[in-house]
């Protein structure tokens, strides 16, 4: 109900805003104007500070370029603002804004196709590098306006847009739109309604784009709109790499972060503190759709042998080998961690006790027919399992945390008895 209420302010607000600036663009459009840009300006400042002042911990490609490029956007955005007709700031010609706004677009829809080009590129890449190109490529165009005066006309007093710019406004719709395409490619890379915020910027900045390529004036009503969509397209935008960032680390922005801290550095898989809290979510799901799941601690069998006769550097990568047999081997919707040392744990949602044997079992056969060490040597684990489901929980109401704890120890007493039986087996179900 709150968040209902929170919406329909929210959507006031915007109605409001919205009207007011229609009113303020009817009696006086230079206003309007500027009103506009600068909304988007300091959304695109903002966008540049956060990135950059994270880029030690962000390792995700498509953001460090877009950071860094909306830095540059905002600051030809600036001077379009500034080479407005009216403004009286730029007064040996007046259509300064027309040809810094193309160029502008240019960079921000190719910036975008890039970045979702890279999306997936696994180094990372130098942010001074990109920072010096971007630095380069907007001195070239702002020298190409204001000095050399060399970037083509694209707007004619008493005639209105030359074929230069109607025509680039097209090939920048063309390329949004690739990128819109794109963005469905690897949307399973960005959370859900993060993803529909960027999708919904890149469409309203193609609506934009196509409202200026019919106007006659520069203070016409299609520019009036087109202003409208890129408000609701920078908005968008905020929504997906600011607000989400700030008030919510997992989203993007600071998501590489938040993975430091849920992840194991050496193995890449869940850490403790992850696993926990994984467990305490599934067992509020459980107790409130009544949907069992279960939980598989794995321990390597004499893993300190390993250490002792190959070296700690084999044993690491032991422990790397088997994380990555384990989620290959589960589910998608599983959680595979790292327990602590050798010890691993997977989550099981929605599964009984004989399908959480099954995999157990699945994951034991595959490591055991591994050459982890490199010299044939044989690595094999034990597994303990255990079911949680709300008719195990009893009349007695626990606290969330003892009921996690007393599920992990069941699984914990069945790999116990897995290593006094003779290792390399799986324990828990009932015989």
């Amino acid at each position: 109900m709150i968040l209902n209420k929170a919406k329909a302010i929210s959507i006031l607000f915007s109605i409001v805003l919205f009207v007011f600036l229609g009113i303020i663009g009817s009696n006086n459009y230079l206003l309007f104007h500027s009103i506009s840009e600068i909304f988007s300006i300091c959304i695109a400042f903002t966008i540049f500070s956060i990135t950059w002042n994270s880029k030690e911990y962000i390792k995700n490609n498509f953001l460090m370029i877009l950071g860094i490029a909306y830095l540059f956007i905002g600051i030809l955005d600036l001077l379009h603002t500034l080479s407005y007709k009216g403004m009286n700031i730029f007064t040996d010609y007046d259509y300064y804004a027309n040809q810094v706004w193309i160029a502008t677009r240019f960079l921000e829809s190719i910036t975008i196709f890039i970045s979702f080009i890279i999306l997936n590129y696994k180094k990372k890449i130098n942010t001074y590098v990109i920072f010096a190109i971007y630095l380069i490529v907007t001195t070239a165009i702002m020298l190409s306006i204001f000095n050399w005066r060399i970037f083509p006309i694209c707007f004619i007093e008493g005639v209105g847009l030359t074929p230069f710019k109607v025509i680039s406004e097209y090939i920048i719709s063309l390329i949004l739109i690739i990128s819109l395409a794109c963005s469905r490619y690897y949307k399973n890379t960005f959370d859900k309604l993060t993803y529909n915020y960027i999708a919904v910027s890149i469409l309203f900045t193609i609506l934009s784009e196509l409202a200026f390529t019919f106007y006659v004036s520069n203070y016409g009503f299609s520019n009036m709109i087109g202003h409208f969509f890129k408000i609701i397209s920078f908005y968008c935008i905020y929504k997906a790499l600011i607000e989400k960032g700030i008030k919510e680390p997992n989203y993007l922005i600071f998501k590489e972060l938040q993975n430091q801290v849920d992840t194991d550095g050496l193995t890449g898989l869940f850490n403790h503190r992850y696993l926990y809290d994984k467990l305490e979510d599934e067992i509020r799901r459980t107790l409130r759709t009544k949907i069992r799941f279960s939980v598989i601690i794995f321990d390597v069998d004499h893993f300190k042998n390993v250490n002792d006769q190959f070296g700690h550097l084999k044993g690491d990568e032991v422990l790397v080998g088997i994380a990555k047999v384990m989620s290959q081997l589960t589910r998608n919707t599983d959680v595979v961690g790292r327990y602590g040392g050798e010890e691993f744990m997977v989550i099981l949602p929605d599964t009984d006790i004989n399908s959480a044997f099954i995999v157990a079992e699945k994951v034991r056969e595959g490591i055991c027919q591994m050459d982890l060490c490199g010299n044939g040597t044989k690595v094999t684990i034990s597994a303990g399992i255990a079911e949680f489901s709300e008719v195990y929980v009893g009349d007695e109401v626990l606290p969330i945390p003892t009921l996690a704890a007393n599920l992990v120890d069941a699984a914990d007493q069945n790999l116990y008895k897995a290593k006094t039986q003779g290792r390399n087996i799986t324990c828990g179900l009932d015989e």
